[in-house]
């Protein structure tokens, strides 16, 4: 007679249990694989916190890459403005202390045409002022003629005033009697072809 082997009774339960828990390992597993492969078919992107810290500073401190042809990129505050930064205020007073020089030298020299280039075509009567000057340059010489100018006032780019006191030493050519005098004048530039002018001249009494 053929013998039967029978586990003990107190086996089985275990038994049960070992496969219970192969059988939930098994299915968790299948169901994480089939998770993974949705996410793959999805496009998923982890997240930029999973990047190792290395390669996200390299990221971060790559440089930029030099502009291509056909590429174009968006100009800067100062580009968008087109207008030259403000003259300062020393530049300013330098160049129309230039001015004010050569107007100096054209009267001493009685030099009508460097004279007249010192002057705006936009000021008022200027030929018959020329006209008068001429006139007065045959009665009068200037040995001395100092300035100061004592107030500068920018306008813009392209205009200035400033407040200018001159102090001139006349002689009659005739005579040869000398006199001193001292006059301000409120003074308006003018910059044309990138040359400072005279505009407008107001005695102040």
């Amino acid at each position: 007679m053929t013998e039967h082997r029978h586990c003990p009774p107190a086996e089985l339960p275990l038994a049960r249990n070992r496969f219970r828990v192969r059988s939930l390992l098994v299915g968790l597993g299948f169901v994480l694989m089939l998770f993974l492969v949705w996410l793959s078919v999805r496009g998923f992107t982890w997240p930029a916190t999973f990047l190792k810290s290395g390669a996200a500073k390299q990221s971060q401190t790559q440089p930029a890459q030099p502009l291509q042809t056909g590429q174009t990129t968006t100009p800067g505050p100062l580009a968008l403005s087109g207008s030259p930064p403000a003259i300062s205020p020393e530049l300013l007073k330098s160049q129309l202390t230039q001015v004010l020089s050569d107007i100096k030298e054209a009267n001493q020299k009685k030099d009508l045409p460097q004279l007249l280039s010192l002057y705006s075509s936009n000021v008022p009567q200027l030929t018959q002022r020329a006209q008068g000057i001429a006139k007065t340059w045959k009665i009068y010489d200037y040995p001395k003629m100092e300035f100061e100018i004592e107030q500068i006032r920018s306008l813009g780019d392209h205009k200035a005033k400033a407040l200018v006191t001159w102090g001139v030493e006349v002689k009659n050519i005739s005579t040869g009697t000398t006199k001193n005098f001292s006059k301000t004048y409120l003074i308006n530039f003018a910059k044309e072809s990138g040359q400072w002018r005279v505009n407008a001249i107001e005695k102040i009494e």
